[in-house]
């Protein structure tokens, strides 16, 4: 049975992004766990239902293939799920089309928090 946890988990490799989080959130209490692979992230989700998932568009893999994986997920299908990505046509309907919230960079405090529902 997989433990719940209580913060938010980011996929990222990138440092500047990771810390920003970790920062902001920080702030809130929120805990965050984060990987630089998808791969470490998708087995650390076997074992952990996190409350939130944020995807960074420039993972080792493709962001929205990892979503998609995590959406047929039973256990995970109602966790919020949001890739960031660069404010392009093409990336916005591809979220679409995934099904997960596409939320553009620059990342910024309000857009983390709407994101989160707290602001």
């Amino acid at each position: 049975m997989a433990t719940d946890y209580p913060g938010l988990l980011l996929l990222s490799c990138n440092d500047a992004l990771r810390a920003y989080v970790d920062l902001v959130l920080s702030e809130r209490g929120i805990p965050v766990r984060h990987f630089d692979l998808a791969r470490e992230g998708l087995f650390w989700l076997l074992d952990h239902t996190p409350r939130y998932v944020l995807l960074d568009q420039n993972l080792d893999v493709d962001p929205f293939a990892v979503a998609a994986r995590i959406r047929h997920v039973r256990r995970l299908k109602e966790v919020p799920l949001a890739v960031l990505i660069e404010p392009t046509e093409k990336l916005r309907t591809t979220a679409e089309v995934v099904r997960v919230m596409a939320i553009e960079k620059p990342l910024t405090r309000d857009k983390l928090f709407r994101f989160l529902g707290l602001g």
